[in-house]
């Protein structure tokens, strides 16, 4: 299938990634021969290409990203922020292994840890996903290879996510900015019952977004879609390059809350092709001191 995948883009798109498994498979095992009258006939995929490119007449990058660093409080207050320890709970994809206890360890300028801990009833041990600005780990429960150092496209997306979350770099992160054309996405699906009126608040809502594509380290791809109302960060996609094709990983941001001057998001969705845990923080402290080995290997990390 790859070495297909590969000759097709080789023959006919100039080594381009144009075409990949899920062009004709569409997540079935074997690809549908005959279409459907009802999709030929209906609408369009409204689904944005991987690769944008700008559009004429929108508004410039730079003019969209400093609106979304004023809306987090302004770029001074964002430099004085050096670290930050989060801590909330997390629901996996179905509701699987709910109630997870939440811990976000980040220092300037890209390390960064997220450590969830299971219920001991769902026998699921721990999810560790850390990058310390050099090298990256992730555990993950019940799965084949349970633990692994990360390399290649999954550690350039891993890094991406270290620098983002202090978003006052985020112009000397991402090169070649290109706006593309606004479009509409849904907000995040309401938090649980044990979440605040305050969280729930404008949650579920379709949003008009700007759209900014970027590129990242070693190539990487990040289409960010920043709320055109009130600047803020909605979601994030970043796509790592493989041979069968672009793999996405998506964040959403909601619930931004004040912290110290600062805008946080408290309510963050993460998801990948493997996995979706949608994350309600409780508490965000700025600027504390965090042991480099909170960034290590899945044993240091939970060793603190």
């Amino acid at each position: 299938m790859v070495n297909m995948v590969a000759a097709i883009n080789r023959d006919n798109f100039n080594r381009r990634q144009v075409v990949t498994c899920w062009s004709c498979h569409h997540g079935r095992d074997r690809p549908s021969t005959s279409p459907s009258l009802e999709n030929v006939y209906g609408p369009a995929s409204q689904e944005m290409d991987d690769v944008l490119a700008q559009m004429p007449g929108q508004l410039p990058a730079d003019e969209i990203i400093d609106k979304y660093i004023q809306a987090l409080g302004g770029a001074e207050p964002l430099a004085r922020v050096k670290s930050y320890v989060a801590k909330g709970t997390s629901i996996g994809f179905g509701g699987f292994g709910g109630g997870a206890q939440v811990h976000i360890f980040a220092k300037f300028p890209d390390k960064h840890t997220t450590l969830i801990e299971f219920q001991a009833a769902t026998g699921r041990g721990e999810s560790i996903r850390s990058y310390n600005g050099k090298t990256g780990w992730i555990k993950t429960p019940l799965a084949v290879l349970g633990e692994y150092e990360l390399t290649g496209t999954e550690l350039d997306g891993y890094r991406l996510d270290a620098q983002l979350s202090f978003p006052g770099q985020i112009k000397q992160t991402l090169t070649n900015l290109r706006v593309s054309l606004p479009t509409t996405i849904s907000d995040l699906p309401a938090p649980s019952s044990q979440a605040s009126a305050e969280a729930n608040k404008g949650i579920g809502q379709d949003r008009l977004v700007n759209v900014v594509q970027g590129t990242g380290p070693r190539g990487t791809l990040a289409t960010l879609y920043f709320d055109k109302e009130s600047g803020l960060l909605l979601r994030m996609v970043r796509y790592g390059r493989t041979p069968i094709g672009r793999v996405p990983t998506q964040i959403d941001f909601a619930d931004y809350r004040d912290v110290g001057g600062v805008k946080f998001p408290f309510r963050l969705i993460f998801a990948w092709l493997d996995g979706r845990d949608a994350i309600q923080l409780t508490d965000i402290q700025t600027n504390v001191a965090i042991d480099d080995a909170r960034f290590g290997t899945p044993a240091a990390v939970k060793g603190q």
